[in-house]
């Protein structure tokens, strides 16, 4: 299937966002391209916020799916450094700064994104505090709804294709457990999401249940050590790696219950009851979701009702439906911005015309195996799924002699290759090390600051 557009408008300006405007601008093909980013800024999730309300407060249903939107600010929290190591997560051409630190904080990774955003051409145009607000099509043709968030006026304007590059960070997603949402009516400011989490002072001497075991979530708990008088993390497996062995917090396991008129408590499969609880944090990540796109979500075509999968999408890019919507950075469990230009790569020869899409029959075949195969993890591409499946792409790439057409992305050689494949336990000495400084802040009195 040999498609070709000119006319291109790309929601979000993160890190995906910034990979499809410079892969679009690279080509000679005469694009025009318009990126829509709703912040006064470029950086997408890495736009820190820090005065961030608790959007759970003022709802009567915490499981209601839409909670969290149009929140315009960012779950990033004040002391954060990644989970993987600058050197594997960088763009290709693209390098951390010699004094980075080897696990950026949030500050450098903004940083590295407004230089890499100095590499896009200039033939595509930037628009900041702009949000769109819906996604019609009309016959062949796109109708992208803006909204100038300075000036508060809607412009209508027209296109041949859209790339989704949103993110998956804004639509909290909160398990429905029993007696969760009655505790939450009874004291909102209680329950709150990772989205909302800032500062770990916030909970001085408190006693705070975490739920979820994740990078943020056993990030959060290791802050919270330093300053609450308990911590609890609850998770399936009831328990978590070696490297935690000297976190001062108390693991249980998957809550099944939740119980605000017994001593604020919660009971968990195992039976194990926790009673006296200040405050809950979910860290059980977040709902795909994409308000905007009017036309296509009233059937449930996209999004599965939990927002955990998105639908007839063929190599985790193209709407099978219709080509002419494309998402980035679908995946999780990835390194997110080697992916980025991985894909945005594919996109852009195919957008031009230079690479063949398969047929609709192929494609749902490959997707529904896939879907299949995965279920509810048709998204995770935990290494080595993901360096293989960025591999995929540059072959596919290859197989068309585009190799050195346009953008190129990250070379998933032998090094790279093996960096990957240590960077889990990396990070596991790290947690140790964090872990450590943590328990030292505590005995010493002090407030959590990075390890540096």
């Amino acid at each position: 299937m040999l498609v070709r557009y000119t006319r291109i408008a790309i929601i979000g300006g993160g890190p995906a966002g910034l990979a499809a405007a410079k892969s679009f601008g690279l080509l000679p093909t005469n694009f025009e391209v318009d990126l829509f980013e709703r912040n006064d800024k470029l950086g997408g999730v890495w736009v820190y916020t820090e005065k961030k309300p608790n959007g759970l407060q003022e709802i009567k249903n915490i499981n209601n799916p839409s909670v969290g939107r149009n929140e315009l600010f960012s779950p990033m929290y004040k002391y954060l450094e990644t989970n993987i190591t600058g050197k594997l997560m960088q763009y290709a051409n693209s390098t951390f700064p010699p004094d980075a630190f080897v696990y950026p904080t949030r500050q450098e990774v903004f940083q590295y994104l407004q230089e890499y955003s100095n590499t896009i051409p200039q033939s595509t145009k930037i628009h900041l505090n702009s949000n769109v607000l819906s996604l019609t099509k009309k016959d062949s043709i796109w109708e992208v709804q803006v909204e100038n968030l300075k000036d508060k006026k809607t412009s209508i304007k027209q296109y041949d294709a859209i790339v989704l590059a949103n993110g998956h960070f804004e639509v909290p997603f909160i398990p429905r457990v029993d007696g969760l949402n009655s505790w939450h009516i009874k004291l909102p400011l209680s329950i709150t999401h990772a989205k909302y989490f800032t500062d770990p002072n916030d909970f001085a001497n408190k006693n705070v249940l975490v739920v979820g075991s994740s990078s943020s979530g056993t990030d959060i708990a290791i802050q919270l050590t330093v300053r609450c008088n308990k911590v609890y993390v609850s998770n399936r497996s009831n328990s978590l790696g070696p490297e935690f062995k000297n976190l001062r917090a108390k693991v249980i396991g998957l809550i099944t219950k939740y119980d605000f008129d017994n001593n604020r408590s919660v009971t968990t499969a195992e039976g194990e009851t926790v009673s006296d609880i200040d405050a809950v944090i979910f860290c059980t990540g977040y709902r795909y979701d994409f308000p905007f796109l009017k036309s296509y979500m009233n059937d449930g075509s996209i999004i599965d009702a939990e927002g955990t999968v998105v639908h007839n999408i063929y190599k985790q890019i193209f709407y099978i439906p219709d080509p002419s919507l494309a998402f980035l950075a679908l995946p999780k469990q990835i390194v997110p911005m080697p992916l980025a230009e991985s894909q945005a790569a594919v996109l852009s020869r195919v957008f031009s015309g230079k690479m063949k899409l398969p047929d609709k029959e192929t494609m749902i075949s490959e997707y529904s195996k896939e879907l299949e195969m995965k279920g509810k993890e048709f998204h995770n591409l935990k290494f080595p799924a993901d360096a293989d499946y960025c591999k995929s792409l540059q072959e596919w790439i290859n197989l068309n002699n585009l190799t050195n057409y346009g953008l190129h992305a990250p070379t998933w050689d032998k090094e790279k290759y093996e960096d990957r494949s240590i960077s889990g336990s990396m990070k596991s000495d790290r947690i140790s090390e964090v872990i450590e400084h943590a328990n030292t802040l505590r005995d010493k009195g002090e407030d959590f600051r990075l390890l540096r």
